[in-house]
């Protein structure tokens, strides 16, 4: 009899551990995607056909961000193919980094940060890929948003990049440039008005855990929430 207390409060604490168990594994989005050995991404779009209809150029060339034929939906090319690719741990993902001025890094961020996470720090509103241009508020003429101060923190609130403001508009102020956890950093910087050419860059992934991968051109990232996540996992997961 004196044994029935001992037991019902241990049956309550595990009903009680439940909830939070199933809650830590929905908050942690590394889980749930096949992982591979190796994964490409294609760092920004080379659109083939119009960005989605007027007034997005219906004629091509499609997504030019320069020039008098500048397109305004050129925001929707500022994107990867794959926002979230997943790997084994000691998987490689290869980066195509198209032309455009895009330049990538990558950084490690808690399992339960999202893109609306971090895209609220950067330019408070819904995710640009979805809008057209005059609902975009941080489109390409927001210079205001692109060279102000940014602190981005990940899901567990740790500051992952604290972006100074952009005084002088050279380089390297007009990149996102914060070094503190940093992985890897590679690109092209454009010189005399002129967009670097296309580049490749592989990067092996030796520890689990979830990776923010980022355009360092300022207005890309902070404008245009061009960023997206590495997952990688054990063998076993």
């Amino acid at each position: 009899m004196h044994n029935k207390p001992t037991v019902f409060v241990a049956l309550a604490a595990i009903v009680m551990m439940l909830p939070a168990t199933a809650w830590a594994q929905h908050r942690d989005l590394t889980h749930g995607q096949p992982a591979l050995t190796e994964a490409f991404v294609e760092f920004g779009i080379v659109p083939t056909a119009p960005l989605g209809p007027p007034p997005c150029r219906q004629t091509a060339p499609f997504g030019l961000a320069v020039g008098a034929t500048a397109d305004p939906c050129v925001h929707k090319a500022h994107a990867l193919d794959q926002p979230e690719v997943t790997v084994v741990k000691g998987g490689q993902v290869t980066f195509s980094v198209h032309n455009g001025g895009h330049s990538i890094a990558i950084y490690e961020v808690s399992k339960d940060t999202t893109r609306d996470h971090i895209g609220q720090q950067l330019c408070p509103d819904r995710d640009p890929l979805t809008l057209q241009p005059a609902d975009h508020v941080c489109g390409p003429g927001n210079a205001l948003n692109a060279n102000a101060a940014h602190l981005v923190t990940d899901g567990k609130g740790d500051v992952v990049l604290d972006v100074s403001r952009n005084d002088t508009n050279v380089f390297p102020q007009n990149f996102v440039t914060h070094i503190p956890g940093r992985l890897m950093s590679a690109g092209g910087v454009a010189l005399n008005g002129n967009p670097p050419l296309g580049h490749v860059v592989s990067y092996q992934f030796l520890k689990t855990g979830r990776y923010l991968v980022i355009c360092m051109n300022r207005s890309h990232f902070l404008n245009d929430w061009m960023f997206g996540f590495v997952n990688v996992v054990g063998a076993d997961e």
